[in-house]
C-alpha cells in the first residue's frame, strides 16, 4: 500500500478560499452538502439554519451596523469591523473581551482585519441566534485569538439557538502547555464553520475537556464543518487517559446531523473525533487523522428517524509515536445503536500492539456496523484487523465488502456476531487467522495491484511581473499513458489548459491548485502558493539544507514575500514573520524582502543561509552604523565574533577579528556587521551617526551635557531618549537627576552643571530665567530641540 502520508510531511493541507462573499453552505455548487444522507436537499438546510430574518437591530450598534446580509445561509442585520468599528486591539496587547461582548447579539457578523486578538474570559452565546464570525485575511492564520497566559478561554461557551458560523480564522493554544482556547459552539438550528485551524500546544485537560463541543440539540438540523485543522504546526503535550484534550466531540444531548469534511487532524491527545452518546449522526468525508492519542474515528450510529453515522474518504495513521488504541473505534456508548457505514477508507498502522485496527469492543456496546471499499495496511504484530466483541444487540453483524487487507499483523475476531461476513475482498496477510468471519469470494494474495499507475501533477511558475503570473502543469507526467486535460484553480478563478497566465488584483500570497486527468480517467491534484507584489522587493534571502530536516524561523522588520515555486505547503509566511522546513542540499526556501533581519531562529537542525547570495550566519544579531549627513569616523569592538554585511562596506573600511573601524556619511549610506557577543567599546572619532541593532535604534557612545549659567538664576528641565547620570561635583543638593529626566538650577558663569547621557537629547525647558546648554563641547540652540 501507498504511503499517503509519506508524500504529506511535514504537513500537508488544503485551502480553502473565504474571501468571497457568497451565500452558501457548500462550496461545492449543486453538490447535496449533507454528503451521503441525500434526503437533505439545499433549501430544508437553509430553512433549519433559519435564513430568514424577523428580529429588529439590536440598540448600540445600529450606529456602525452594515445592511442586512445573507452570508453562509445565515441572514445577519449588522456586519462590523472588529478594529473599525468595535475599537478592538488587532496587536494582542489589549484583550478585546469588552468589545467582543458588547457585539455579541443576535443578527451580529464580525468581521476580523489580521492581527492577534487577546482574550480573557469565556463568552456565552445561550441567549444569541444569528451570530457569526469572520476573518478578512488571505490565510486563516491571518486572524488569532489568543487566550490568556495560563488560561483556558471559551470563544464561543454554554451553546445557544443558533445558528452560528466561523470562517477564516485561527485559535492559538500558545505553547506554555497550560492555555488553551476552545468553542462551545452546540445548537439548536445547527453551524457553518469553514477554514478555522487550532495553533500552538495543546495541554491536559486539567482545565477544559475539549476543543470544540459540536452537539446540534434539534433532530431535524445540521451543523456542517469543513476545512478545519489542528496539529498542523505543533503536536498536543502527550497525556494518559483520561487526561487529554478530546478534539471534536459531542454528548448526550447531540440528536441532529454533524458533518465534518476536508479537515485534518493531527496529534491530539486525546480522541480527534468522540461522537458516541447522544442519538445524533455523524458524516466524516475525506478527513485525515494522524496519530492521535485514545482514539481517531470514534462514533456510532446513532438513533435517527432517517439517518445513520458514517464516514467516506478518510485516512487514518498510527505508527505508535504516540498511543493511539485504534484507528477506527464504533462506539454507542452502550446504548445499543446500529447501522454504522464506512466507505473507502485508508488505515495505515504499523503501531505494535493496541486494541485493534478496527475496534467495535463490548462496553461500548455497538451493534451493526458495514464497511466499503475500504483499505488497511496492518503492520501491527500483536494487533488484531478486526476486533468486534460480544455485545447485547441482536442487530450485531460486522459486514465488509470489496476490502483489501495487507501487512504483517493479526488478523479478523468477530465474537459471536452472528452474519458477520468478509466478500469479493483481498487478504494478503501471513500471520491473521479469520475467527467467527464467514468468507465469501476472498482472495488470498496480490491485493492493491493497479493496472493504472495514474498521473502525477506537478505546477511550474515559468514567469512573474508585477502582479502577472505564468503558471505550466507541463512537467505533470503520467507512467502509463497521456495526461488529457489540466484544470487550474486559482484565487478562485477557474481556467484549462497545460499553461495558463494570471493577474491578481493586489500584492500577496495566493493558493494555486492543479488538477490532472490521465487517459484512463484518473486523476492527481497539487497546490503551491504564489506570491506577487506591485514593486519588487529589495534583498533576497535563501536557507538551503544541508541534509537534515530544520525547522526555521525569522521576522524582518518591514515587507516579507515568498519567492514562488520554493516554498511547500507546509512552510508559513504571515505578514513580516516565517517558519519553514527545508531538507537536502538541494532544496531551498526563498524569500524577499525589505528592512532588516529581526531574529532568526533554527528550531531544528541547521541549514545553510544565503543574503543577496553572500552566505551568512542569521543567529548572529545584524549591527547597523547609518550616516546622518555629516562625515562620521567609527570604531568600535565586540566580545565574541563580528563579520561585515557583504556589499555594505567600502575598502577604507576595516575589520579586524572583532574590532571594525570606517567612515559613513549621507542618510543613504550605512555599514553593516554581523555580530555574537556585547559591544564591548564604541566611539565616534568624528561626527555622529546613528546605530541599529537588529533594526532597533542603540546608544552605544555617552555625550556630555553642559548647561552653564548667565548671570540669572536659572531653572531648567532636561529630558533625554536614553539615561542621564549627573556628574557628581557639579551636582547640588537641589539639583534632581532621575532616569532620563534631570532638574537644577544654575546662575553665573561660574556656575555649571554636567551630565552624561545616552540617547538624543530631546527636551530643553527654561522654567525661569535662561543658560548656555552645551553637548559634547558644542554649544546648541535649545530652541531647535
Amino acid at each position: 500500500m501507498a504511503d499517503r502520508y509519506g508524500n504529506h510531511t511535514p504537513y500537508d493541507e488544503t485551502e480553502s478560499d473565504t474571501k468571497d462573499n457568497t451565500t452558501r453552505f457548500n462550496a461545492r455548487g449543486n453538490e447535496d452538502p449533507t454528503g451521503s444522507n441525500s434526503d437533505l436537499q439545499r433549501r430544508s438546510l437553509l430553512k433549519l439554519i433559519g435564513s430568514a430574518s424577523v428580529a429588529a437591530a439590536v440598540p448600540g450598534l445600529s450606529s456602525v451596523a452594515s445592511a442586512e446580509t445573507t452570508y453562509n445561509g445565515i441572514t445577519f442585520d449588522r456586519v462590523v469591523d472588529a478594529v473599525d468599528d468595535l475599537g478592538m486591539d488587532p496587536t494582542g496587547s489589549e484583550p478585546i473581551d469588552s468589545a467582543y461582548e458588547s457585539a455579541l447579539e443576535t443578527g451580529t457578523l464580525i468581521e476580523f482585519p489580521p492581527g492577534k486578538y487577546l482574550l480573557e474570559d469565556d463568552h456565552y452565546i445561550s441567549d444569541v441566534s444569528r451570530f457569526g464570525v469572520r476573518g478578512l485575511g488571505n490565510h486563516r492564520r491571518d486572524v488569532q485569538f489568543l487566550p490568556e497566559k495560563g488560561s483556558a478561554i471559551g470563544f464561543f461557551e454554554g451553546g445557544g439557538p443558533g445558528p452560528y458560523t466561523v470562517e477564516n480564522v485561527s485559535f492559538h493554544d500558545r505553547d506554555d502547555e497550560v492555555s488553551m482556547m476552545f468553542l462551545d459552539i452546540r445548537s439548536n438550528k445547527g453551524v457553518y464553520v469553514n477554514n478555522i485551524e487550532f495553533l500552538g500546544v495543546t495541554p491536559l485537560d486539567d482545565k477544559n475537556g475539549h476543543s470544540l463541543a459540536v452537539d446540534v440539540w434539534d433532530q431535524d438540523a445540521v451543523g456542517i464543518w469543513e476545512n478545519v485543522y489542528a496539529g498542523l504546526d505543533k503536536p498536543a503535550v502527550e497525556a494518559d487517559y483520561p487526561d487529554g484534550v478530546a478534539f471534536f466531540r459531542a454528548g448526550v444531548g447531540h440528536k441532529g446531523e454533524v458533518i465534518l469534511r476536508d479537515s485534518v487532524i493531527h496529534e491530539r491527545n486525546s480522541a480527534a473525533t468522540r461522537l458516541t452518546a447522544g442519538p445524533g449522526v455523524t458524516t466524516l468525508e475525506n478527513v485525515e487523522f494522524v496519530n492521535n492519542q485514545n482514539a481517531n474515528i470514534r462514533f456510532g450510529a446513532g438513533d435517527h428517524p432517517s439517518k445513520v453515522s458514517s464516514a467516506t474518504g478518510c485516512y487514518v495513521k498510527v505508527d505508535g509515536s504516540r498511543h493511539s488504541a485504534d484507528a477506527i473505534r464504533v462506539d454507542a456508548s452502550d446504548n445499543g445503536y446500529t447501522g454504522a457505514v464506512f466507505r473507502d477508507i485508508e488505515i495505515e498502522w504499523t503501531k505494535e500492539a493496541g486494541r485493534g485496527v478496527i475496534a467495535l469492543p463490548g462496553w461500548g456496546g455497538h451493534g451493526s456496523a458495514e464497511f466499503y471499499g475500504c483499505t488497511v495496511h496492518n503492520d501491527g504484530g500483536k494487533t488484531l484487523t478486526v476486533n468486534a466483541d460480544s455485545v447485547s444487540p441482536d442487530d450485531d453483524a460486522v459486514v465488509f465488502e470489496n476490502c483489501s487487507f495487507t501487512g504483517s499483523g493479526r488478523g479478523f475476531d468477530a465474537a459471536d456476531r452472528d452474519g458477520s461476513v468478509i466478500r469479493d475482498s483481498c487478504i494478503d496477510m501471513p500471520n491473521a487467522s479469520i475467527e467467527t468471519f464467514d468468507t465469501e469470494n476472498v482472495s488470498n494474495g496480490g491485493c492493491g495491484e493497479d493496472t493504472n499507475g495514474g498521473p502525477s501533477a506537478s505546477i511550474t511558475v515559468t514567469d512573474k511581473t508585477d502582479l502577472t503570473v505564468e503558471l505550466s502543469g507541463s512537467d505533470s507526467t503520467d507512467s502509463d499513458g497521456a495526461i488529457v486535460a489540466y484544470d487550474w484553480e486559482v484565487n478562485g478563478s477557474s481556467a484549462q489548459g497545460e499553461s495558463v497566465s494570471h493577474t491578481f488584483d493586489s500584492g500577496g500570497t495566493y493558493s494555486v491548485t492543479l488538477v490532472v486527468e490521465d487517459d484512463d480517467g484518473a486523476t492527481d491534484s497539487t497546490t503551491t502558493e504564489v506570491s506577487v507584489s506591485e514593486t519588487a522587493l529589495e534583498k533576497h534571502l535563501e536557507i538551503r539544507g544541508t541534509g537534515i530536516t530544520t525547522e526555521y524561523a525569522f521576522e524582518v522588520s518591514e515587507q516579507l514575500q515568498p519567492v514562488s515555486g520554493t516554498i511547500e505547503k507546509w512552510d508559513d509566511v504571515s505578514g513580516t514573520s516565517a517558519t519553514g522546513y527545508v531538507t537536502e542540499t538541494s532544496h531551498s526556501d526563498e524569500f524577499t524582502f525589505d528592512g532588516e533581519i529581526t531574529s532568526f531562529e533554527f528550531l531544528e537542525g541547521e541549514a545553510d543561509v544565503f543574503l543577496d547570495g553572500a552566505q551568512i550566519d542569521p543567529t548572529m544579531d545584524r549591527l547597523e552604523i547609518r550616516g546622518t549627513g555629516t562625515t562620521t569616523e567609527y570604531a568600535f569592538e565586540v566580545s565574541e565574533q563580528l563579520q561585515p554585511v557583504s556589499g555594505t562596506i567600502e575598502k577604507w573600511d576595516d575589520v579586524s577579528g572583532t574590532s571594525a573601524t570606517g567612515y559613513v556619511t549621507e542618510t543613504s549610506h550605512s555599514d553593516e556587521f554581523w555580530l555574537e557577543g556585547e559591544i564591548t567599546s564604541f566611539e565616534f572619532l568624528e561626527g555622529h551617526a546613528e546605530v541599529y541593532r537588529n533594526g532597533d535604534r542603540i546608544y552605544p557612545t555617552e555625550s556630555t551635557l553642559t548647561i552653564q549659567g548667565t548671570g540669572t538664576p536659572t531653572e531648567y528641565a532636561v529630558e533625554v531618549g536614553g539615561e542621564i547620570e549627573g556628574v557628581s561635583d557639579t551636582i547640588e543638593g537641589w539639583d534632581d537627576v532621575s532616569s532620563d529626566t534631570a532638574n537644577g538650577w544654575v546662575t553665573n558663569s561660574s556656575h555649571v552643571d554636567k551630565f552624561t547621557f545616552t540617547g538624543e537629547l530631546t527636551s530643553v525647558e527654561f522654567l525661569q530665567g535662561e543658560a548656555d546648554v552645551f553637548v559634547d563641547g558644542e554649544q546648541v540652540d535649545v530652541s531647535t530641540i
